[in-house]
C-alpha cells in the first residue's frame, strides 16, 4: 500500500484562516446579542465545524491499495477502483464539485467510468501517477499545465 500526503498551498491555507476569522468575528459579535447558553453552543458548532475544515486540511491522505484509489482523512472518504478509472488531467483546479479532496491549485483530475470525479493533489504527482500506470496502463494522462 503506498500512501501520498496531499500538498497544500497558501490559496486553500488563506481560505481556511479566512474562515476561521470569520468564525472569529461572528463569535466576538454575538456574544453581546445572544444569552450566555445560546452563545455557548453557538461557540461548540463554529469551533467544531473549523476543526472539521482543519483535519481534512492537515491530515488527508491518498492511498493505492491493491486495485483502489483510496482518499481518506480519519475515514474513507472517497474509494474507486483503479481499472474504472478512465482518464487523469495533470495541472488544473476544480472549483467545484462533491469529491474536492485536494488542498492546492494544479492538481490532478481523476474521470472514470460512473462519472464521479475527484480532484486531488498528491506532494509527488509523478511517482503517483506512475503508480496508477502500474496497475492500469489504460488510463489516459492529459496534461494541461501551462
Amino acid at each position: 500500500m503506498k500512501v501520498y500526503k496531499s500538498r497544500r498551498d497558501w490559496i486553500y491555507g488563506s481560505i481556511f484562516l479566512g474562515i476561521t476569522l470569520l468564525f472569529a468575528v461572528i463569535l466576538v459579535l454575538s456574544y453581546f446579542d445572544l444569552g450566555f447558553w445560546d452563545w455557548m453552543l453557538m461557540v461548540f458548532i463554529l469551533v467544531g465545524i473549523d476543526l472539521i475544515i482543519l483535519i481534512n486540511f492537515f491530515f488527508i491522505k491518498t492511498k493505492i491499495k491493491d486495485e483502489e484509489l483510496i482518499v481518506s482523512v480519519i475515514y474513507n472518504v472517497f474509494r474507486i477502483n483503479i481499472f474504472k478509472i478512465t482518464k487523469i488531467r495533470i495541472g488544473e483546479t476544480m472549483w467545484s464539485g462533491f469529491h474536492k479532496c485536494g488542498t492546492a491549485t494544479g492538481g490532478l483530475i481523476i474521470f472514470s467510468k460512473n462519472k464521479n470525479d475527484l480532484y486531488i493533489t498528491p506532494q509527488n504527482q509523478d511517482e503517483f501517477l506512475k503508480e496508477l500506470l502500474k496497475v492500469n496502463s489504460h488510463i489516459i494522462i492529459e496534461d494541461v499545465r501551462k
